[in-house]
């Protein structure tokens, strides 16, 4: 007996040890190996956190050039998002506790639209430039009603929709599984594009569902019911950036009795955006800022971190109620605003290039065209101007497209003539092109990222070197006779004229690539390389902005002698217009390559002020090279095929440049084919600007003295206006 006695207390020892052991293994879990969790979500319990955001940086630039008063490109604004809860509109009775009674529904998403969808409908077309709504005109054209009544009915729609649908649970799922999770014929469950897609209101049991597909994916049964578990929606989002005259009205209609009820689920709340006052003005310099408050391509991409700025955030303890409380947990750490930028750019040349440039853009029939206008002197960006281009503030617009006919798109592709580089989006069979032609290709600076044989442009700096290292003068003469034969190739004169003895006058004259033949050879591989290394080609410029390109230029011992001759006429490199631009600003300001100057000063929110001055990279030629190289530039201007780009009373500089480009290593001719350009500045005692002009592929000619050297014309006469530089000859 008492042996039994003594094997139960060993026993019940044995329980209680085992109890204890339970308890003391959990215990060390939760205090020691889950300590943290705990511990944060305990403070998460009593402690409450605010974000105090930062408000972001403007970009400024000069009002004019005879002004230092800043304005803003790019600055933030607060507009309404109006948003609803179709559960109170489709069920005004509806409560927390209470179930959904579908005898209930009410006729309110459809009288709620009726009042919101003129007011919104006026809202997204005062944005719309051209549109010319009277908002104090009470009629409505039928086009307009015509709008109205579209949109309300698919405001009512939205709505009355209560309920999630359509759940994407599973990604890039293959055949073969797609085929066995189609096999198990399950209402409700799609495959679309690879992906597994389940609509919760066609699903009437969760968990068997899941439990059916979860292991045929590899996915958690419980997060698979859940996901796919019928909900209802609350807190749709409408619309956003709503203009002030409009949510005011939406407002007072909130208040007025007679439609308080109607629309007591229609909210509107603040939203910060970023706001571009001058809409397209230097798009393509400026960037954007997307849906989620990050700066993308230009100075809003490269500068995001100094224009953000630091979010703060109070931090405390809070009492049963969830309000805070004061205490010695207390923290306040204040928002840091973003720094502003201060661009270089002057926004009366930027505004009027860019008018001149879509203007001859879309006579000259052009894809893209790219304008830079340079101090001289300082290597400051006066304007950078792109077009296409696009307005930041409804950016997302770009990527808006249409479908096209299949056998449409097979046409073009085997049509040699059809222009290839328009881009073609396909899915599921189906061909879709850009309404703006280019799609997200506008947002890229060009003039910084694309990279091309910059053509007869650079022969005036191969003049220039030629003459500088004293290997030819102005009136050195060589025997123009024919195409010069080097390698396999033939050097040809674009204009199948030779003339027998011939200067380097006429070479720069006439854009003679025999000239060039000569002067090259002259110079030889390695002394010429280094002049372009000097002019900076095949470098980075190192501007402000970010994706600039760094051109190919091949080291000298690699050349072939062909390859040495057809460099000195711009082909066989390549380079970015902004590295162009600088190297010809080098002729206008002594010799000297500069670097460009776009960011001129940083204003921190502390008040400090930084300030970039201009700098000098080093001399390339000398001031008597300097002397000559403008004389021959005048003369070309004056008497040769640069001559489109006089204007009477002032001397002006430049050179043209016709590019020639390759589709599957073979050279393209005709119309729409080639890569224009002239470069040229005035006036030829202190050069006050210096100007580029590139197109490409323009279809009205092939030339660049009939396109690029009209479109420096007219922007050379605007700036001789503006900087009010008299006529000196």
């Amino acid at each position: 007996m008492e042996k039994d006695f003594q094997t139960r207390i060993r026993v019940l020892k044995i329980f209680f040890a085992g109890i204890f052991l339970v308890f003391a293994v959990r215990l060390f879990g939760l205090q020691v190996l889950q300590h943290e969790e705990y511990s944060a979500e305990a403070r998460a319990q009593h402690e409450k956190r605010s974000v105090l955001p930062a408000r972001r940086g403007k970009i400024l630039v000069k009002k004019n050039y005879l002004s230092d008063e800043l304005v803003p490109l790019a600055t933030n604004n607060t507009l309404k998002m109006l948003f609803i809860d179709p559960l109170i509109l489709n069920y005004p009775n509806y409560t927390k506790n209470k179930p959904i009674n579908e005898q209930e529904r009410t006729g309110q998403p459809k009288k709620a639209a009726k009042l919101l969808a003129p007011l919104l409908i006026r809202s997204h077309c005062e944005e719309m430039e051209g549109c010319n709504i009277n908002f104090d005109d009470e009629e409505i054209s039928p086009l307009e009603q015509m709008a109205i009544d579209i949109y309300q009915q698919e405001l009512a729609k939205i709505f009355s929709e209560i309920e999630k649908r359509k759940v994407i649970i599973f990604t890039d799922i293959s055949q073969s599984r797609a085929k066995m999770i189609l096999d198990l014929k399950i209402r409700g469950i799609f495959i679309e594009n690879d992906n597994v897609v389940v609509d919760p209101t066609q699903i009437s049991s969760p968990e068997e569902v899941a439990k059916a597909i979860s292991p045929l994916l590899g996915l958690d049964p419980e997060k698979v019911a859940k996901s796919i578990t019928r909900r209802i929606r609350r807190y749709v989002e409408i619309t956003h950036k709503i203009v002030p005259e409009i949510s005011d009205k939406i407002i007072e209609l909130k208040e007025n009795p007679k439609f308080r009820e109607i629309l007591r689920g229609v909210q509107l709340r603040d939203e910060h955006w970023r706001y571009y006052p001058e809409k397209q003005l230097g798009a393509q310099v400026l960037g954007f800022v997307d849906s989620q408050g990050v700066g993308q391509y230009g100075i809003e991409g490269r500068f995001d971190d100094d224009l953000k700025g630091r979010a703060g955030e109070i931090m405390g303890a809070t009492n049963t109620r969830g309000q805070r409380i004061f205490s010695k947990d207390f923290a306040l750490k204040k928002a840091e605003d973003g720094a502003d930028i201060v661009l270089s750019i002057d926004r009366v040349v930027q505004g009027e290039v860019e008018r001149i440039l879509q203007e001859d853009l879309n006579d000259f029939r052009a894809d893209f065209g790219q304008v830079i206008v340079i101090n001289p002197e300082t290597g400051e960006i006066i304007a950078m101007a792109n077009a296409p281009s696009f307005n930041p503030n409804e950016f997302s617009e770009v990527f808006t497209k249409y479908e096209i006919d299949p056998n449409q798109e097979i046409a073009d592709r085997e049509d040699e003539t059809f222009n290839q580089r328009i881009p073609t989006v396909e899915t599921e069979d189906k061909f879709y092109r850009y309404f703006n032609i280019w799609g997200p290709q506008v947002f890229r600076n060009k003039t910084i990222s694309d990279e091309y044989e910059p053509g007869s442009v650079i022969k005036a700096l191969t003049m220039a070197a030629a003459i500088n290292s004293d290997e030819v003068t102005p009136q050195t003469t060589y025997d123009d006779d024919g195409p010069v034969e080097v390698d396999e190739f033939e050097i040809k004169n674009s204009d199948g004229i030779y003339a027998g003895e011939t200067t380097m006058i006429s070479v720069i004259n006439r854009s003679l690539n025999t000239g060039i033949a000569f002067i090259t050879r002259k110079m030889g591989r390695e002394l010429f390389y280094e002049y372009l290394k000097k002019w900076g080609f095949g470098e980075y410029t190192d501007i402000d902005l970010d994706g600039e390109a760094r051109g190919k230029l091949e080291f000298w011992q690699d050349w072939a002698e062909s390859e040495l001759i057809t460099h000195g006429y711009g082909q066989g490199f390549s380079a970015t217009p902004i590295q162009v631009a600088m190297s010809f600003a080098s002729l206008a300001n002594g010799g000297y390559l500069m670097k460009p100057l776009l960011v001129e000063e940083v204003h921190h929110p502390d008040g400090t002020i930084e300030k970039f001055s201009p700098e000098r990279v080093h001399r390339v030629i000398s001031e008597k090279t300097y002397q000559t190289i403008k004389a021959m530039l005048l003369n070309s201007v004056d008497n040769g095929v640069a001559r489109g780009a006089r204007i009477k009373g002032y001397t002006i500089m430049g050179k043209t440049g016709t590019s020639q480009t390759y589709r599957n290593g073979k050279a393209l001719r005709g119309e729409g084919t080639t890569i224009t350009s002239f470069a040229g500045f005035a006036p030829i005692k202190h050069p006050k600007f210096v100007i580029l002009v590139k197109y490409d592929y323009p279809k009205k000619s092939q030339w660049g003295s009939e396109t690029a050297a009209r479109t420096f014309r007219k922007v050379a006469k605007f700036l001789l206006s503006y900087y009010k530089i008299p006529p000196d000859r």
